[in-house]
Parts: structure tokens; sequence; C-alpha cells
């Protein structure tokens, strides 16, 4: 059986991440972001968006007017103070816009009494936040777990209250606990454990993932101290976990087009093929005109989502060479401000996304970029077809006209000299209509001998 650790002051932040506002969207769908992040916090908007009635509207209208959209940050909730949570459980939120991305840290602990408390109260904790913000963060959500040990232990009693810390927030892993990364951080023994996503194009799979930081204090330095240093460093922690996120959103969204795009391409290899067969068709009169006209109209639609999304993917490559470069700065910036960091642990999820997920999509594009050539190729070729067959559709109803105007110009004629005097013993108006059915007859027949002419000459 498991021994029982104790922690002094056992705290649990939240820092949970929205989009605020994404490449191409409306202001309908960003005033929905903007209701699926307040609504963690607002209870009386936690609804559906199409449930909220006039007056929880207008109170999203009043949150818009907190935004401001060319700002690196804005504060759009303050605490005033401590709210008491649950019982024995106080905390506070804490929301930014950090540019395009809602940013929400919920803080909570036991209220101290500098007595140490069961490990177990971390579940409490998690659950009490849970049972407020009711739903995840669709960038992502870190928890960061930390507290004093109540004495001296050695590294490796360390590392199992560590286990023990985690297994309080993620009882359901479904991976075995990694806690190898291990480091020094604010003077605190720290891990950091991930669990990656278990299909990155699945939604429910991205949103199971899981991060979390735990920080294990020694008992000599005071409460305050650690306190002082943890406060110090908020907002460099939100900064920092905003931008991991946004890498793995980056990614998760690459992987989503890039299945996209294959199957678009696979599809254009399919009208590749079928378009190939066109000269035994033309070579033997059949080309069916309307249905290579329909497969042109589809080929532009294929063309449209392609370029599209091709270029998607390019901005999520963008998107993750610039977070992965903030991401080390302010790390960087948080071990120059403390001489007690060692966060080498940290560094490695940087070196890790510059290898696999920086270079994937980038390779992915270079792979992919050519199927829009393709298309733009293919669209040509169709379209060629196509004006060649009308244009000698045109010659045909040309020369059609032509032999027509032969035999009509022919029957005019005939009628008009034999019109010109109508038998005394002849009904005019029987006569007339006699006389106009042979002239018809005789145009017929020049006509024929008109287009019989014209293919002798050809030959």
């Amino acid at each position: 059986m498991n021994q029982q650790y104790n922690l002094i002051y056992p705290t649990v932040d939240l820092f949970v991440y929205d989009l605020q506002q994404g490449l191409g969207q409306t202001d309908e769908q960003i005033n929905q972001n903007r209701h699926q992040f307040w609504r963690k916090i607002k209870p009386e908007l936690n609804k559906d968006y199409q449930q909220l009635n006039p007056q929880e509207q207008d109170l999203l209208k009043e949150l818009a007017f907190l935004e401001k959209t060319e700002a690196d940050y804005v504060e759009l909730l303050v605490p005033e103070k401590l709210e008491n949570f649950l019982s024995d459980l106080e905390g506070y939120y804490y929301a930014l816009q950090l540019g395009d991305t809602y940013a929400l840290q919920v803080d909570c602990s036991v209220i101290n009494d500098n007595n140490s408390k069961s490990i177990s109260r971390f579940q409490d904790i998690k659950e009490n936040i849970e049972s407020r913000i009711h739903q995840q963060g669709k960038l992502g959500q870190t928890w960061f777990l930390w507290g004093q040990l109540s004495k001296n232990y050695n590294d490796e009693e360390i590392k199992a209250i560590a286990e023990q810390c985690y297994l309080q927030i993620n009882p359901n892993s479904q991976s075995q606990i990694n806690l190898k990364k291990q480091g020094s951080f604010l003077g605190a023994t720290a891990f950091e454990a991930w669990e990656q996503p278990a299909g990155w194009v699945d939604e429910k799979s991205f949103q199971d993932s899981f991060h979390i930081l735990i920080c294990l204090f020694p008992p000599e330095r005071s409460l305050d101290d650690i306190t002082k240093s943890i406060a110090n460093v908020y907002f460099d922690l939100i900064r920092l976990f905003c931008y991991r996120h946004k890498i793995i959103w980056a990614y998760h969204q690459s992987r989503k087009l890039k299945s996209k795009l294959k199957k678009d391409f696979h599809e254009v290899q399919q009208i590749v093929k079928k378009i190939t067969e066109l000269g035994q068709q033309i070579n033997a009169g059949k080309l069916n005109i309307q249905e290579l006209q329909e497969t042109l109209t589809h080929t532009l639609t294929i063309l449209s989502h392609y370029a599209i999304d091709l270029s998607y993917l390019d901005d999520q490559g963008r998107t993750i060479e610039v977070n992965l470069n903030n991401y080390k700065k302010r790390l960087e910036k948080i071990s120059r401000e403390n001489s007690y960091n060692q966060l080498q642990f940290m560094q490695e999820f940087s070196e890790f996304s510059a290898e696999k997920y920086l270079q994937q999509v980038e390779t992915d594009y270079i792979n992919l970029s050519p199927g829009l050539t393709l298309l733009q190729n293919l669209i040509s070729t169709i379209q060629g077809t196509i004006d060649i067959y009308q244009a000698k559709s045109d010659r045909h109803l040309e020369e059609f006209i032509g032999i027509a105007g032969v035999g009509l110009a022919t029957s005019q004629i005939g009628s008009a000299v034999i019109l010109a005097e109508i038998p005394k013993n002849q009904n005019p108006l029987a006569y007339q209509s006699q006389i106009f059915a042979l002239s018809l007859g005789i145009g017929l027949i020049f006509a024929m001998l008109t287009y019989i002419l014209l293919r002798s000459l050809r030959r």
C-alpha cells in the first residue's frame, strides 16, 4: 500500500486557453468564441449559444468592449479579493486577452492554517474547479500543482509524492506515469508530464491530452517567500503555457488539414486518370461534352478548397514557428530572473517541437504544394478540350445554317415564280398552301444537293 503524504498549503492553478479569433472567422463566429470563453466564468452565460436571451446577448456585447484587437495583452477580469470556493477552499479567477487568445487562470487552495494537508485534497480542489468552469479550453489547458513539503525527503520519496499528486488530478490516465522531466523551479523540485493525443486528427483525443507541472518546495523556506515567488511568476507562466498550447493546437490543425489535402489529392488523381481517356473518346467521336463540363466544375471546386487548405497549412507552420520562438524567449526570461531555476526539463519541449512539429508541417507543405500546380494544369486541359469542341460545334452550326439558307432561298424563289399567276379554276388559299409545300420540298432537295457537294469537295 502506498504511503500517504501531506503538504502545507496545497494549491492548484488551472490555466485554460480558448480561441478569441480564428483565421477567416466571421463576426458571428468570433462572438461564439467569446461566449465559449465567458461561460466558464459567468454562470448566466453557461448555456448553448443559441439559447442566449436578449439580455445575455447584450452582456456578451458589453464584454466585447473589454477587448482590444491590436493589444499584446488586456486584463479582462482582475480579482479584487479571494473568493470562498467551498468550505475551507479559497481562490480567484484571472482572465486575459493575449492577442488572438483568451487566457483564464483559476487559482484554488486550502485556506492556510500552517498545518499540513493530505495530498488527496488536490482531488477536492480539482473537482471544485471543474464544477465551476464546466468545459475544457479549446486550445488546451495546464494544471499547475504546488505545495510545501512537511519535512525533508530523499529524491525517491519526493518523486513518489509527485506521482501521488499526479494521480489526484489525472486518476484515469491511460498511460504509465512519466515524471522523468525533472528540474528546479523557483527553488522547488519540479516535475512536468504530458500525455500526447492518441489521434491528432480526432477532436476528442486532442481534448483528452494532458499537461501538468508539479512543484514541491522544501520545508526550510518560509511560506511567505514561496507564495511571493509564485505570485511574481504567474504572468510569465500564463504566457509560457499559452505559447505551448498554441504550438500544439497549430500542429493539431495541420494534421486535419493534411488529411483533407490528401483526400482531395487522391480525388484529383482519379480525375487525371479519367481525363487521360479523352484521347480515345475524341478519336472515337464519343466525347460527352456535358460530362466534361461537370468534371470541370467539380475540379474548380476542388482547386478552391485545395488552395485555401494549403494556405492554412502554411499558416499553421508559421504559427508554430512564431510561438516556438516566443516560448524559448519566455523560458529564458524566467530562468534569468531567478537563480533557483534549472529549467532544462521545460526546454525539451521546444527542442521536440522544432524537430517534430515544425519540420513535419514544413515537409507536408512542400510535398503537397505540387498538387496545386497539378490541379491548375488539369483545369487548363479540360477547359482547352471544351473550347476546341465548342469551336468545332460552332463551325458545324455555321455550315448547317448556310445549307439551310440555300434551301430556304431556293424554296422562296420557286414559290414566288409559281405564285406569280394563280389559275382561275383554283381556290387561292388552297393553291397557295400546295405551292408552299412544294417549295419546301424543292428547298430540301437543293439543301441536300448542296450538302453532298460540300462533302465531296472536302474529300
